[in-house]
This record gives structure tokens, sequence and C-alpha cells, in this order.
């Protein structure tokens, strides 16, 4: 089983939080990340309609958000240089700004790691840069040992300004003072000293191999570790040695060749379910459109189908955020989109539902952009320069 947080009927949607979510039962409570704060759904119990109930934080732009079960209180990511919030009481009903240390305001990426009683928070920035809190986001301390690994001036992300960012930060299920860190674009970078040291991935060593430099997210399995999947700007990729060879599953061009989650189906880690669009965002800007998807696999990612009912046809916006929160005998997969709607799922994808009125882009960066207009493309334009 996949291992994830632990929450009493509170699935998380953001971007590049913790989007596994592991509970005792039915989700009631589903709390969102916006260009314009923090949303929360809420529902009697299954099969019931839910309900828009809370906003928070309508002044930052959250892209990533995570529940920390030891405290009980919930993080909070923004981009723009909205830099760290916290919910003491884990609601997200109040906040304060938690920054001390944190010179690279602008959070892309956010993780918690629990060993035993201590719990690390890890926080990744644009431009690239990685944190770490021992003390629950109090105080922040850079981990600059990333920087110091061959090629990072080569490290670049290709709309101007052309500034990379850590994307994604991964604990190994097996060894979780091993750390991997991934740079979009740049590198995906694996620590084995809880964040002293680090090296790339043998199949990185090839300054030509762009396909492996445009990283977008690793899964990891608990039962196997040296069985990985890498998401990318180049379709879908698998090793079974541990990031030692990758294999080629899925290409751009394909159906899905921008994908971006990943998660492992909590009773076998055979089917897999991900997310993402048929093409890189400058498709988006010429089309005006992501077909976005969400594809299932059974056989370890060698055939894969697509579960659209329910969605649109096609799905304009990107899918930015997904979330899976599992309890026993049941799964809650949750996807929102660039354009502002939550779809969730159930039924393992058979067959989705809309919900969520008024929900704003649900957005990396500047991700919502090709698909507004108008007015609200202005107001999104100025909330990416406070």
């Amino acid at each position: 089983m996949p291992s994830g947080t632990m929450t009493s009927g509170t699935s998380y949607l953001s971007p590049n939080g913790a989007n596994l979510i592991e509970g005792e039962g039915p989700p009631t409570c589903l709390v969102a990340a916006t260009l314009e704060g923090v949303v929360t759904l809420e529902r009697d119990g299954p099969g019931n309609p839910w309900t828009s109930t809370a906003r928070s934080l309508n002044e930052r732009h959250v892209g990533a958000l995570v529940y920390e079960p030891v405290s009980g209180k919930l993080f909070a990511g923004a981009h723009a240089n909205g830099g760290m919030w916290v919910s003491d009481d884990g609601t997200g009903e109040s906040w304060r700004a938690i920054n001390k240390g944190l010179d690279r305001p602008h959070i892309y990426s956010l993780t918690a790691r629990t060993i035993g009683d201590s719990v690390t928070l890890f926080a990744g920035t644009s431009p690239a840069g990685l944190y770490r809190s021992d003390d629950l986001g109090q105080s922040w301390s850079e981990i600059p040992s990333i920087h110091a690994v061959p090629d990072t001036d080569k490290w670049t992300f290709p709309p101007p300004p052309h500034i990379p960012h850590v994307k994604d930060i991964v604990i190994d299920p097996g060894v979780p003072t091993t750390l991997y860190v991934l740079v979009e674009q740049g590198a995906l970078l694996k620590s084995t000293d809880d964040g002293a040291t680090w090296c790339e991935l043998a199949s990185y060593s090839d300054p030509d191999e762009i396909a492996y430099r445009d990283v977008h997210r690793l899964l990891i399995s608990d039962n196997d570790t040296a069985l990985m999947y890498l998401a990318s700007g180049e379709g879908l990729y698998t090793s079974r040695n541990g990031g030692g060879d990758w294999s080629h599953l899925m290409q751009r061009g394909e159906r899905m060749g921008y994908p971006d989650f990943l998660f492992f189906d909590p009773a076998d880690d055979r089917t897999l379910y991900m997310g993402g669009s048929y093409r890189n965002p400058g498709y988006w800007y010429e089309a005006g459109k992501a077909e976005s998807a969400i594809l299932r696999s059974t056989d370890g990612g060698q055939s894969w189908l697509e579960l659209n009912n329910g969605l649109p046809d096609p799905v304009v916006g990107a899918f930015e955020a997904m979330s899976m929160y599992h309890w026993p005998g049941g799964m809650l997969l949750s996807v929102g989109t660039a354009t502002g709607e939550i779809y969730p799922s159930e039924d393992g994808g058979a067959g989705w539902t809309l919900v969520g009125e008024n929900v704003t882009p649900i957005s990396k960066d500047d991700h919502h952009l090709p698909f507004l207009e108008g007015e609200a493309l202005e107001r999104a334009k100025e909330l990416l320069n406070p």
C-alpha cells in the first residue's frame, strides 16, 4: 500500500503539495489550493453533493498544501513571492506567515517527513532552491548542496525569464533519509545522507538527453523501491533499478505527452493512475486548449485506458492538480483545472462529477494564462506580480 499523510476525513488538492492521503473512511471535506487562496468544499457523506463553505488566503496564489498529522497543522506555500503560511488548527480558517530564513519566498513545492516523533518540512522554490525546517516552519535553513552538482549553470525553464524551480521533492519510502529533488528544467537529484550531498542519477550524465531533464514527478513503489516512474515533458519513463536505467513508456505526441501526476493504486502497484495533457504549454497557447486526461494502467504502464466519463470533451484547462485519498475499501480521486473546475471520482475514475462553484484557477505559476481572457486574464497577471 502506498504511504501518505493520515487524516480523519479531509482530502487536499494542490499542484505541488502532499496529494496522497490515507484516511479511516470516506472524506467529507476537500481543501484545494487556487489562484486566489484556499477553497474548502464539504459534504454530508458519500454520494452527497459537495458545497463550497469557506475561502481563505484570498490574496495569495497557493500552489502547495501539506497537512502534517503529528502537529495537526496545515501548511501552504504560495507563488509570486507569497511565502509560507501555516494554519495552526489545521482547518485553514486562519493563517499566519512563517518565513524566517526563507530568502526565496516563491514557494513551488512542499512536503513533510516524519521519522518517529521528528517532523521535517522541505520546501522547493523558484529560483531553484531547497529549504528545510525542523521546527514546524518556525525557522527555515537552505540546503545549498543541491547547487554543488555539475552543470547547474544549464538549469533553465523555457518561458522567459527562464528561471528554473524545484518541481517535486520525494522521500524514499524505504529509507526516509534518502531524498530526491526534481529541478524543472535541470536534473533529477538524489541524496542518501539527508541532503548533505547530492548526485545526479547515472542516466542524467548525458547533457544531450534533455528528456531526462524536463522532470515533473517521481513515483517510487513502497513494495520495491527500485521500481520508479518518472513523468516528464517528454512523456513517461520507468526504471527497474532505482534510476540507473530508464525505459520510455509514453512519448510526446501520444495521448498524454505531457504527464504531470502519478499514483499507484492502494492495493496494487501494477495499477497506475496518471494525469496530464496531450502536449506541452506551448501547444496550449497555440490551440487554446490542453486536452487533459486521466489514464489508468493495470499492467505497470505498458497499456493505458482513458477515464473520461463525466469530463468535458475536450478538457480545455490543463489538469494542474490531482490527489488520491484512500481508506480501507475505497478511494477518492480528485483533479483540478487551470480554468477553475474540480472533478472528484469515488469509483476509481470510472465517473467524474463537476463540483466547486466559483473556484478560481488551480495552477502552477502561470499555467492558467493560456486559458483566460479579458478581465480574468488581467486579474491573473496582477496576481503574478503583486
